[in-house]
């Protein structure tokens, strides 16, 4: 599905601690526009799309690759200690992940289409899901603050608190019945897999054959697993992190029955971002909207995305 929305793979080394990023991107931007013959077309807005814990994006942005390319050139990066992509560095937290993202956005030599005066300053959308999202958040104010020749159009946080705190992570160990969220989220055997399956999704999983299970741990959870639970307790919210107000336009997407993250959080999220965010809640979907609902998701992002930027945002609708 990515290859078919016109995305392709590369990797780029982004830093001095070989920080290498593996990221799937539209031709347009791996290639300086001058090496064309033919006078460019316009470029067009680029969209970031930032993966969570679990499968790599190629699972998470399947069925958001088509409908988002048809208008944006895409950038969709694999996050640091998940399939190929790591570092030398001791840092473990989401803003390190984002500074990674920023480098890897204004290296220039990394995406020389979307290097500054490779058809004038280019304007790009920032969107997360779940842990991606809170990258998503520190992305948007690393680049505010390099202003390396990308302007951060939007802002898009999927089921993403970025607000939580010690007592969240308690309750939703106590509610999932594990004794702390790093067995939860970084799943050590295929029982405890199943779990973290039945917790994301809403509807009723049908059943999955013990043996795609363990292939399943092994390619996607095993790999690197002490350094996701490192970046599970590196994550920089909770006390003393109070979420400053983005600059930008923000849409909380939110799962209805979401049970990593309650739907509640997308309110207190709101109310700490301010006047120019809103919240749009997904029916009938939990944790990953965008792949139980895709048709409603991707027509909610698009709406977003693809309406002239307004000077209020806080209505909130469900």
């Amino acid at each position: 599905m990515f290859t078919s929305a016109g995305l392709r793979p590369a990797t780029a080394i982004v830093d001095a601690d070989d920080t290498t990023i593996h990221f799937w991107a539209h031709p347009s931007l791996l290639q300086s526009p001058s090496s064309s013959e033919h006078q460019p077309p316009p470029p067009r807005p680029v969209v970031v799309l930032i993966h969570g814990f679990g499968p790599d994006p190629t699972w998470q942005w399947a069925s958001q690759a088509g409908p988002l390319s048809r208008h944006f050139d895409l950038v969709v990066p694999t996050l640091l200690f998940f399939g190929a992509s790591a570092t030398r560095s001791p840092a473990r937290s989401d803003a390190f992940q984002a500074a990674a993202l920023a480098a890897l956005l204004t290296g220039g030599a990394h995406l020389p289409g979307l290097a500054a005066g490779a058809g004038g300053e280019r304007t790009v959308h920032v969107v997360g899901t779940s842990y991606g999202g809170l990258v998503a958040y520190h992305l948007a104010r690393e680049l505010e603050r390099q202003q390396g020749g990308v302007r951060v159009g939007k802002v898009a946080l999927c089921d993403s608190d970025a607000c939580k705190g010690a007592e969240d992570d308690a309750a939703l160990a106590a509610r999932t019945g594990v004794a702390e969220v790093t067995e939860l989220l970084a799943p050590a055997d295929t029982r405890a897999l199943r779990r973290l399956m039945a917790v994301c999704a809403h509807r009723p999983i049908k059943y999955v054959p013990e043996c795609l299970l363990r292939d399943m741990l092994r390619r996607y959870f095993a790999d690197k697993r002490e350094d996701k639970i490192a970046l599970i307790k590196g994550i920089t919210t909770g006390e003393g992190f109070q979420l400053p107000p983005l600059p930008q336009e923000v849409l909380i997407i939110w799962g209805e029955f979401d049970q990593i993250f309650p739907v509640e959080k997308a309110h207190k999220m709101k109310e700490k971002l301010g006047e120019k965010t809103t919240v749009k809640v997904i029916p009938n979907t939990g944790h990953l909207p965008q792949q139980e609902d895709p048709k409603l998701f991707n027509q909610t992002l698009l709406d977003f995305l693809l309406h002239p930027s307004t000077s209020n945002g806080s209505a909130a609708a469900k």
